[in-house]
């Protein structure tokens, strides 16, 4: 494991492993196999979709809790520079594996990197938001971006590819101006009045709305075909590697499992590990719970345990996106992704719904 932390990492992780340990009917037990803790660890280095924060929990809760220990892996967790830098990184070698969107899979797999997807760990977060003190009302629909201009990070697969694919569909691309900004700085061009909108995550209208502004959103999701944060890698790493990807999916949903259990103690964790968190501890937590309940626990996960991935949500994305001249068409949509590292026989994988408890109060 490895990652830099502070020197109250052991002690959280003691407090953890007993706090797991307590909760084995609802994150699946120790989880590892019988002779995981007499061999030798296996390394995995797995690329993040961005910098450590609330909704990557499940993976770092999993880490120093000693999940994956349990498992027999030795887990880096890598700071990552948005979900297509993570596929490149893991298509070129870099990197065992990594997260990122399924828009930023395909891009990658569009310019000839073996990729695919073994898991989809959470559904879309991507939404345009603004504030009526300058959008001059409430956002309730795609067609009122008309005439607007709407601030995007260019380098994000995920935003720019499905901000530009709904403006397509809904007939106004043409009488939009996007405006190119750097990453973490929609917020700031917005309030500055440089722009009208802003695609981000649900977060930013939330962090708005709290500071008093008039906030307003639209789901990307609830407009074009979406899969959200995948877990990749290359098939032939997988082939060679099957006990441990298993095992690392395995740790990783008892990983969410356990924050969604506990959402302030897996804050503690992430705080651990970034410690510039701890000066937005509450909108952490507030990010960690809504990634849980409704990010985490999809209507497909309750159906069919955590990280199932549809065959029809693929074949719609991989559709939408040829039509769209993201990516080329003819892509073998069956070679995009598997289901079949999953150990849905674990409770914390294949019955995962009945493992956690999300029953927060959130405002939005």
């Amino acid at each position: 494991m490895s990652w830099e932390r502070s020197t109250r990492r052991d002690a959280l992780r003691a407090v953890g492993v007993m706090a797991g340990a307590g909760l084995a009917g609802c994150v699946g037990g120790s989880g590892g196999s019988a002779s995981a803790e007499s061999e030798d660890p296996t390394s995995l280095s797995v690329i993040l979709n961005w910098k450590p924060n609330a909704t990557q929990a499940g993976y770092f809760v999993a880490d120093q809790n000693g999940f994956y220990e349990e498992e027999g892996l030795d887990v880096t967790l890598v700071s990552g520079q948005g979900g297509g830098f993570a596929a490149k990184q893991v298509g070129l070698g870099n990197q065992d594996l990594g997260l990122g969107t399924g828009v930023a899979l395909l891009q990658a797999r569009d310019k000839d990197l073996d990729v695919r997807s073994y898991a989809n760990a959470q559904a879309s977060n991507a939404a345009i938001y603004t504030v009526e003190e300058q959008f001059g009302g409430e956002l309730t629909d795609p067609q009122q971006l008309a005439g607007k201009r709407v601030a995007a990070v260019a380098e994000s697969a995920k935003t720019m590819t499905y901000l530009e694919m709904l403006l397509e569909q809904e007939g106004i691309r043409d009488e939009v101006e996007l405006v190119n900004v750097g990453v973490e700085q929609q917020t700031s061009n917005l309030l500055s009045g440089n722009v009208d909108a802003a695609v981000g995550i649900f977060s930013d209208s939330v962090g708005l709305a709290r500071q008093g502004y008039n906030a307003s959103m639209l789901w990307l999701a609830d407009y074009t075909p979406a899969i959200g944060r995948t877990v990749f890698t290359r098939p032939g790493y997988a082939d060679e590697n099957g006990d441990a990807i298993r095992g690392f999916l395995r740790a990783t949903a008892r990983g969410w499992a356990w924050a969604s259990n506990n959402p302030e103690g897996a804050m503690d964790r992430m705080v651990d590990a970034r410690s510039s968190l701890s000066q937005s501890r509450e909108m952490g937590v507030l990010k960690l719970k809504y990634t849980a309940k409704n990010l985490v626990l999809s209507d497909t996960v309750r159906e069919h345990g955590w990280g199932h991935q549809r065959a029809d949500a693929w074949e719609r994305v991989v559709s939408n996106l040829a039509d769209s001249g993201v990516v080329d068409t003819g892509i073998p949509v069956a070679d995009v992704w598997t289901n079949d590292y999953l150990d849905t026989e674990a409770s914390v994988v294949g019955d995962y719904a009945a493992q956690v408890t999300t029953d927060y109060d959130l405002p939005v």
